[in-house]
């Protein structure tokens, strides 16, 4: 009896999910998707994107620029960096670009959201002008319990949490002058244990460092100045610091990586054609495709990873295109 009732637990669970696969409803299953920026509206708005570039859905639509999305652990929010106040601030919203919430209303200039890996807390970087530089802070998901993490003469900016929730990895550079190095760095997240990764390498403008599944290796892009200009590179250091190693070099730039959930891939955004893209690869570098499809002229950037399995509800009426979505209306 047990194993006939384990077995009819089992078809009734799976025609449910034959059934939400084929039925009308708005609910949808999916693997991983992308979220990102772009600004293919005339202004700058989230969207998310399947991990090979289909079924885009547009999940804000506002005249202010919306950018920096960071999706939540378990792929039900995704919080993000916006100027529809008076200065930048964070918000967040389900993965359906509905519920959009703002969480810090102190006028200052706040980017760079990251989750923490339970969910709970949501790390940024904030320029505050009563302190003279940007500095590391946490806040609960509504925007509560806000606490700085760094306090340092130096700007503290991009962090990125750990898988494992006890370190922090960030930038830090002493003044915003042009040739001013920036180093990516680690501390532990009370803010004790301040280690500079970078510091003895030939890297010298570093910038969005993001974590392996793992914990073993944080990427980042790196700026070098060459005779014949620049280039812009993204790099994977390990996390004891020990070695280094360049994932990109058929564009001269290369920026804003980040690990998909099983570790096997890096979304990231490139300038192959003179306008920016999302680009997926390997881990190792190898096999880049392009996976954002708009004409020239328009630009693609901040790409964040909606984790396996992750429940997503798609807006009534919205239809995808060649290369976009319908807008979306009504949003906050």
């Amino acid at each position: 009896m047990n194993e006939i009732s384990a077995f009819s637990r089992r078809c009734l669970f799976l025609l449910i999910l034959a059934l939400m696969a084929t039925s009308d409803s708005t609910a949808q299953v999916f693997e991983s998707r992308i979220v990102f920026s772009s600004d293919r509206d005339g202004d700058w708005d989230i969207y998310s994107m399947d991990a090979n570039g289909d079924n885009v859905v547009q999940l804000t639509d506002h005249p202010a620029t919306d950018e920096d999305p960071a999706c939540s652990p378990d792929g039900g929010r995704i919080s993000f960096a916006s100027e529809r106040g008076v200065a930048r601030d964070l918000y967040v919203m389900d993965s359906d670009g509905d519920n959009v919430i703002r969480l810090t209303q102190d006028n200052f200039y706040e980017s760079r959201p990251s989750w923490s890996p339970d969910g709970t807390r949501i790390a940024f970087g904030t320029f505050r002008f009563l302190v003279g530089n940007s500095e590391i802070y946490a806040m609960d998901p509504d925007g509560s319990n806000v606490t700085r993490l760094a306090e340092h003469r130096w700007h503290d900016v991009v962090p990125s949490w750990s898988p494992d929730g006890s370190k922090i990895a960030f930038v830090s550079f002493h003044d915003l002058g042009f040739n001013t190095p920036h180093h990516i760095f680690v501390m532990n997240v009370d803010g004790t244990e301040r280690r500079n990764f970078t510091g003895d390498t030939h890297l010298r403008r570093n910038w969005g460092p993001t974590w392996s599944p793992d914990g073993l290796k944080i990427a980042f892009k790196s700026r070098r100045l060459f005779r014949d200009g620049q280039r812009d590179d993204i790099f994977v250091i390990t996390a004891d610091g020990k070695e280094l190693e360049q994932l990109t070099g058929a564009a001269r730039i290369n920026y804003s990586p980040v690990y998909s959930p099983d570790g096997t891939k890096i979304a990231y955004v490139s300038h192959h054609d003179g306008d920016s893209h999302i680009y997926i690869m390997d881990a190792n570098g190898r096999n880049a495709v392009k996976l954002t499809r708009t004409p020239p002229g328009i630009d693609n950037d901040d790409p964040s990873w909606l984790p396996h399995g992750a429940f997503a509800v798609t807006p009534s009426g919205k239809l995808s295109t060649s290369w976009g979505t319908i807008k979306r209306t009504g949003s906050p």
